[in-house]
């Protein structure tokens, strides 16, 4: 009994919110990009719980991490001042665009309310850790996939911009985006090409699907030229094959929260295959991205039921 006892102190010790993984912010990315997908598919009775859902796991995790930083500073701050784990600050903004496109069509001015402080806040995380390189503070150890999505994040912007009327804060913020991506992807490949990611990370090499993928997207949303949205989506059909050439390579540390990072590149790919194949390619590519993400969910919520998003990782 008594060392049943102790057992349970020590595990009560471990167990802290201090632990509370930055990761976990992009839960609500790739549960909101499942539900964009299937409002593409026009699955109404689907695609709007998954929205609410985001919603909701937004300010759930957001809170949770708020109670973090309030009740351990010291461990979010060394959360902020990791260069490999800083760039998931930038998926707390995303997640709040996500739950205004929630909103947008139901509560257009709510979403409005929603939208333009994530924008706000997007630019300010970005700025912030570019400020961050600019005064010698950043290093090599910074170039890793998460941080694309705090500086190539806006690019998602225009797709709920352009519904409530602002399509030249779209276009703008387009432009931040894009451009970004394409001063910021050469330096990541010459990264790899001087080392592989650890394992943990491995998983985020996922996240070089998204700015082509939704840089389609937001051309299409703008009402941008065809040829833009195909070489857009040309380019993430061709970075999608190549994650799947590696994906055993991605995957072989085991179950990690990484694997968010898989999740809303892959509703992206998948709601611009089905704006260009809408026939069984779209469906099967909607099937395959609903089951990956709904077992990445279980699999994260099996974790939480365990305690093991509060312990030392």
């Amino acid at each position: 009994m008594a060392d049943a006892a102790a057992r349970r102190a020590d595990l009560a010790g471990i167990r802290s919110l201090a632990h509370l993984p930055l990761p976990l912010l992009a839960v609500p990315l790739g549960l909101g990009g499942l539900g964009l997908a299937w409002r593409q598919a026009g699955v109404a009775w689907l695609g709007e719980p998954l929205m609410a859902l985001t919603a909701l796991a937004w300010l759930l995790i957001l809170a949770l991490h708020a109670g973090r930083a309030w009740r351990h500073p010291e461990a979010a701050l060394a959360d902020w001042r990791n260069p490999m784990r800083c760039g998931f600050v930038g998926a707390a903004s995303i997640g709040m665009m996500l739950t205004a496109a929630a909103l947008l069509p139901h509560a257009p001015e709510a979403a409005r309310a929603l939208l333009i402080p994530a924008v706000l806040l997007h630019l300010a995380i970005g700025l912030s850790l570019l400020a961050r390189v600019l005064r010698g503070e950043g290093g090599a150890a910074m170039l890793v996939p998460p941080l694309m999505i705090p500086l190539v994040g806006n690019v998602l912007a225009p797709l709920f911009l352009v519904p409530l009327g602002l399509p030249m804060l779209g276009w703008m913020l387009f432009g931040v985006g894009m451009l970004l991506w394409l001063g910021l992807q050469p330096l990541l490949l010459g990264r790899l090409f001087e080392a592989a990611l650890p394992p943990p990370l491995r998983p985020s090499l996922a996240i070089l699907l998204a700015p082509s993928a939704v840089g389609a997207l937001a051309v299409d949303a703008l009402g941008g030229p065809l040829p833009a949205f195909l070489a857009l989506y040309g380019l993430a059909a061709f970075t999608f094959a190549l994650l799947l050439m590696v994906l055993r390579h991605m995957l072989g540390a085991g179950f990690t929260l990484g694997y968010w990072g898989f999740t809303f590149p892959l509703a992206a790919f998948t709601t611009a295959t089905m704006k260009i194949a809408p026939g069984l390619i779209g469906w099967g590519m909607l099937g395959l991205a609903t089951l990956a993400i709904g077992a990445i969910a279980l699999a994260t919520l099996r974790l939480a039921l365990n305690g093991a998003l509060l312990r030392p990782h």
